[in-house]
């Protein structure tokens, strides 16, 4: 992840929550065109929280909330 990248994984919370501007959504949406790890970054992170709010209900065991923070983690660090 270079770091134009990294700028825009900082924000991409906001991103998903249409919380940004247009300039910058529209900035971001286009990187995520030529950039094919980051578009992956932010399938992996859509499904991740697609799961989390599933399972919102359930318990989740501390061990795997802990690995699961991790791999997120790891994933938007490369």
């Amino acid at each position: 992840m270079n770091s134009e990248c990294r700028t825009y994984f900082e924000r991409i919370s906001e991103f998903l929550d249409g919380e940004l501007d247009r300039d910058l959504c529209a900035k971001i949406e286009s990187h995520l065109q030529d950039c094919p790890e980051c578009r992956e970054c932010l399938e992996s992170l859509r499904r991740t929280i697609e799961l989390c709010r599933r399972m919102a209900e359930e318990e989740i065991d501390p061990g795997v909330l802990a690995r699961l923070k991790r791999a997120v983690l790891e994933a938007l660090n490369h």
